[in-house]
């Protein structure tokens, strides 16, 4: 069973190698890259977006609009379906970034300079290949749910993982509300009770009394919060865009994204 302990602080605090292993070991709720991109490269990829246009996840409501693929929508499935889909998904990626700037390689820069020499794409072995990274959301409410590989992939490479963070840039935030309120509650088996019938979400009444950080969209900046806490996106006025993926910490200590 995993012990909760209170965070250091409820600040956003600065990238460094401390600080990132901190919130590895959830010990601070987030951190934050001030004007990571520059409000004319997130209006050049928000045209570029524009241009490829959202799919929207099957099923799922409230609506979520994405670019790209994630390995959650895989996990019933052959892997097959999710590896065959990647380069089609990298393509589109590719696209939108070259009208702007690559936040996936500037970040993996930044985390190779600051924490970690061994910054890398997913691979999956037996032939299938490098995961995607990359995902754009446009996401305007999303319920209350973790992202963890250990339950989501176990019988993938990312399963491995020993900690799991996630990053978001805000290339376009709304002009009000749009939070993302980040729990100090990380998943653990048992919690699976919480779960709400035929949905992704969880019951609110099991993060009731833990500790809160609100993270605020600011465009042009990059939040990265350990995705194994729960935590949701409250309703805002105006479209709220991101381009994100996780990052994942092998046993080894080198660290993958993949979405």
């Amino acid at each position: 069973m995993l012990k909760t302990t209170q965070w250091q602080t409820l600040n956003d605090c600065k990238m460094n190698s401390e600080n990132f292993q901190a919130l590895l070991r959830n010990e601070i709720p987030s951190i934050r890259i001030s004007q990571f991109a520059s409000i004319e490269e997130c209006h050049k990829l928000v045209l570029a977006i524009e241009k490829v246009g959202f799919d929207f996840y099957r099923n799922v409501e409230p609506p979520i609009g994405r670019i790209g693929i994630t390995q959650f929508e895989y996990r019933n499935r052959d892997k097959s379906g999710y590896f065959d889909a990647v380069r089609k998904a990298t393509e589109t990626y590719n696209k939108v970034t070259y009208l702007s700037f690559d936040p996936l390689k500037r970040l993996a820069t930044i985390l190779r300079q600051n924490v970690s020499s061994k910054v890398q794409i997913a691979y999956e072995n037996e032939g299938y290949g490098h995961y995607f990274a990359g995902l754009i959301r446009q996401i305007n409410i999303a319920l209350l749910h973790l992202d963890f590989a250990g339950l989501d992939a176990p019988d993938w490479t990312i399963g491995n993982i020993t900690s799991q963070l996630v990053w978001n840039v805000y290339i376009k935030a709304p002009s009000q509300g749009g939070i993302c309120k980040v729990y100090n509650r990380q998943w653990q088996p048992e919690d699976e009770k919480y779960k709400i019938p035929g949905s992704y979400g969880y019951d609110s009444s099991l993060v009731a009394n833990s500790e809160v950080k609100h993270n605020i969209p600011l465009t042009g900046d990059l939040v990265i919060f350990n995705s194994r806490n729960f935590h949701e996106v409250l309703p805002g006025i105006g479209e709220r865009i991101t381009i994100s993926s996780f990052i994942g910490k092998m046993p080894g200590g080198d660290l993958v994204f993949w979405s």
